[in-house]
């Protein structure tokens, strides 16, 4: 009995380590088929993901991407009046034409969501509390952004409705732009936004000090991505673990204000610290001049305000905007940052009389032939030319262009 025992005894160990090295077997299968799914649902999102040949290039030599940024995007009234006559269709592509060869050929194209476009069926709605028609998102894409901050006094128009139509809609429609201060969950506001680009992995933020008129309950806090400072050096320590270059973009200062208040320059000056690349500024619906800030964790390349882009302000000064415009060089080896051809370029909204042509312009494309059309025709050419360098000055190391 003690031997038929002891061979029934060891007969189970045997099974028992047999059944233990197929399910490990199985577990390991398992993890690698789910590899992939890790890799579209989060790898692929903070851009840890790659294979060993972009890896190793990726780790070599210096590398640089071109970068185009713009200012707030304000779908007033005017833009869609008369497509809500039915007398002109729902199709934006215009509004960019004349700006589009620069911000389709930036490897990075930056643009300010100031305010939400969730569709007709929401009803479409201007100040004080605005929603445009989804078509605007499609101007914007056909022009080549693809990296939109979401994130303004204004994005909570309509609530986690219309934020929450405007994210399925860029998900849906176009998944290649990375959209940055709002979420769709709060599982998304967790996870970091990266953009992979010539072998640099670029880490994107966005933040707004005020939701305007329409707040956030404490249990949706993470629907948009508010000033908070230890959260923000939290949200940049976990961004820089998994980038190599980081870029702001923060809604603040005075509304209708060129100048650069206190609380900007010692934002600018924190954000410098913990060790942020370029600062984007939105909100004033001015613009505000530019500064490389010299800190002990390295340069900052801040932008105050870029203005408004695309809007149909009331006043001269209110239609210009800037266009933030460098390349960005990243060395591998020593992990350092420096910039080209810094340029800050002037950008207005010209439109006639009756809106029934709007468009973007630099001030390349604004001719005294154009602007003689234009609804201001106190909003010259010269009178551009005047008010940016009075504003902007001559801030070292950023050319602003006047011609």
């Amino acid at each position: 009995m003690n031997q038929e025992y002891r061979t029934k005894k060891v007969f189970r160990i045997i099974l028992s380590c047999m059944i233990g090295v197929a399910l490990t077997i199985g577990a390991i299968f398992g993890i690698y088929r789910l590899i992939p799914i890790l890799n579209e649902h989060f790898f692929a999102k903070v851009g840890l993901f790659q294979s060993e040949e972009k890896d190793e290039a990726r780790k070599k030599g210096t590398s640089s991407f071109s970068f185009v940024g713009v200012g707030n995007n304000i779908v007033h009234g005017a833009v869609y009046y008369w497509q809500e006559l039915g007398q002109a269709a729902y199709d934006y592509d215009a509004l960019y034409s004349l700006t589009s060869e620069y911000t389709e050929t930036a490897d990075i194209s930056f643009i300010n969501a100031e305010t939400i476009c969730a569709g007709t069926e929401y009803g479409l709605a201007s100040y004080p509390t605005f929603n445009g028609p989804v078509q605007i998102l499609d101007g914007i894409a056909n022009a080549g952004f693809n990296w939109m901050a979401m994130c303004s006094d204004h994005i909570n128009d309509l609530g986690d409705e219309g934020i929450d139509t405007q994210i399925n809609y860029l998900s849906d429609h176009y998944p290649h732009i990375t959209y940055t201060g709002s979420h769709l969950t709060e599982e998304d506001s967790r996870l970091m936004n990266i953009i992979n680009v010539n072998g640099i992995r670029v880490g994107v933020q966005s933040y707004t000090y005020n939701l305007g008129i329409h707040s956030l309950t404490d249990d949706k806090a993470w629907k948009i991505n508010t000033v908070d400072r230890m959260k923000i050096e939290d949200e940049i320590e976990d961004l820089k673990l998994v980038s190599d270059v980081q870029i702001v973009s923060i809604h603040w200062g005075n509304e209708y204000s060129a100048d650069v208040t206190d609380e900007q320059e010692e934002m600018a000056r924190f954000l410098n610290e913990i060790g942020v690349d370029v600062i984007l500024g939105t909100h004033p619906h001015s613009i505000e001049t530019a500064e490389i800030i010299h800190g002990d964790e390295g340069d900052t390349l801040c932008f105050y305000s870029l203005g408004d882009f695309m809007s149909c302000q009331d006043q001269e000064n209110r239609l210009i905007g800037g266009m933030a415009s460098f390349t960005m060089n990243y060395n591998h080896d020593t992990k350092e940052v420096s910039w080209d051809n810094v340029q800050f370029i002037p950008t207005i909204t010209y439109f006639d009389a009756w809106f029934r042509t709007i468009r973007t312009t630099t001030i390349h494309e604004y001719t005294a032939s154009l602007a003689a059309s234009h609804c201001y025709p106190g909003a010259t050419p010269e009178y551009v030319r005047e008010y940016v360098q009075a504003v902007m000055g001559e801030p070292e190391g950023i050319e602003v262009v006047l011609e």
